[in-house]
């Protein structure tokens, strides 16, 4: 071995890297695994409460009655993180302060695809904070694109899944049935959000 070339790693440094390797690939292989459970859980509770919820489908047949009939995938299942809610409603879309377009209530959507991955959140809250700090500088304005999602992960059980679909199914009905802007208004949010906590049975004086 030349003057110049570094030394071989002591055995015990090498055992104790290949240790680490392995074990973070076991973190990695369990992760996954518990994703897919959790993917798994969350849409068997999307299909139930689609096929035997009575509330679920009611707000349903309610948007296809008041012309928003919603589009196939409306409500995805999603790995949000460590965001600590059930779901959410919406997507948080940038628009052109010098060509602004009225807000798209109808839960059709819009052509523009906000979301690009089925497994994951679409918007961090460090991203939809910085859209927020863009329109509040006059840089930029933004609208709400209707999508329903359920955080996978923070489901307790068949129950809350329900719950919180019909919170945001509620969500869905104001957007269609009034010209609201919550993104911008924060009375219509305020409305919204008193509106499917109380008709969800989320409000509820036992708990």
């Amino acid at each position: 071995m030349s003057s110049h070339s570094k030394p071989d790693k002591p055995i015990a440094e090498i055992t104790s890297d290949a240790a680490a390797d392995e074990i973070a690939e076991r973190e990695a292989k369990q992760k996954s695994e518990q994703q897919a459970k959790d993917r798994d859980s969350c849409n068997r509770y999307v299909r139930t409460g689609l096929n035997r919820n009575v509330t679920v489908q009611f707000l349903i047949e309610k948007l296809t009655s008041m012309g928003c009939p919603p589009p196939p995938g409306l409500i995805k299942c999603l790995d949000c993180g460590d965001k600590p809610a059930a779901g959410g409603f919406g997507v948080v879309e940038e628009i052109s302060p010098l060509s602004p377009s009225k807000p798209d209530n109808n839960v059709k959507g819009s052509k523009k695809d906000a979301t690009k991955s089925n497994d994951v959140c679409a918007q961090s809250q460090e991203k939809i904070n910085a859209l927020l700090k863009s329109q509040s500088e006059g840089k930029t304005k933004l609208r709400l694109l209707p999508e329903i999602f359920l955080c996978q992960q923070h489901l307790r059980d068949e129950t809350h899944a329900h719950e919180a679909m019909v919170h945001e199914l509620i969500h869905a009905v104001d957007m269609c049935r009034t010209k609201m802007d919550p993104m911008n208004n924060c009375i219509h949010m305020a409305c919204t959000e008193i509106r499917a906590e109380n008709l969800s049975g989320e409000c509820n004086w036992i708990r």
